[in-house]
C-alpha cells in the first residue's frame, strides 16, 4: 500500500511544485488536500494517531509561523509566505515530529543549493529576488517520508 500513497504524494508535490513556481503561491486547496490525504495516509498504512499528526502540523506549522514572524520583525518585509507555513503544517500531517529537523535541512539546503547555482545567471538587485519555497518543502517532505518508511520497516523485520 505504500506504493499508491506515495504515488499520491507525489502528484499532489508536483502539482503544488508547478503552481508554486510560476505564481509564487501556494493555493489553500492544494494545502488542505496535502494534510487529509496525509492523515488519510497513516490511516490506510495503519499508522493513525491523532495526536501524532496534531503535533506534527503544530511543531512544522508552529516553526514557519515563528520564523515568518521573526523575520518580518527583524527586516521589515515578509520573507516566508502563508503558503509556505500552511505546507510545512500539511507536512506534518504526513510525516512525524522527529523527522522534523531532516524535512527543514533538505527543504533549506535544496533551496540554497539553488539559489547558489543562478547567482550568476540572475541579473538585477539580488536583494529583491524572490524564490518560490514550494518546491524545496516538496523535496524535504518526500526524502522525509521516504526516510519515515524505511525506518518503519527496518523496526518491523
Amino acid at each position: 500500500m505504500e506504493g499508491p500513497v506515495f504515488a499520491i504524494l507525489l502528484v499532489q508535490l508536483l502539482v503544488i511544485t508547478l503552481i508554486d513556481a510560476r505564481r509564487s503561491i501556494i493555493p489553500d486547496l492544494c494545502n488542505a488536500v496535502l494534510g487529509l490525504t496525509g492523515i488519510a495516509a497513516h490511516w490506510l498504512l495503519g499508522s493513525f494517531d491523532a495526536f501524532r499528526i496534531a503535533s506534527g502540523a503544530i511543531i512544522f506549522g508552529g516553526t514557519f509561523a515563528l520564523a515568518r514572524a521573526l523575520h518580518f520583525r527583524a527586516r521589515g518585509q515578509v520573507g516566508l509566505g502563508l503558503g509556505d507555513v500552511k505546507m510545512a503544517a500539511a507536512a506534518g500531517c504526513w510525516i512525524a515530529a522527529e523527522r522534523f529537523p531532516l524535512f527543514l535541512a533538505v527543504a533549506s539546503f535544496s533551496a540554497l543549493l539553488f539559489v547558489l547555482v543562478m547567482l550568476p545567471i540572475w541579473k538585477g538587485d539580488l536583494g529583491t529576488r524572490r524564490v518560490a519555497f514550494g518546491p524545496f518543502l516538496a523535496l524535504g517532505l518526500v526524502l522525509s517520508w521516504l526516510a519515515e518508511m524505511s525506518s518503519v520497516s527496518v523496526l518491523e523485520i
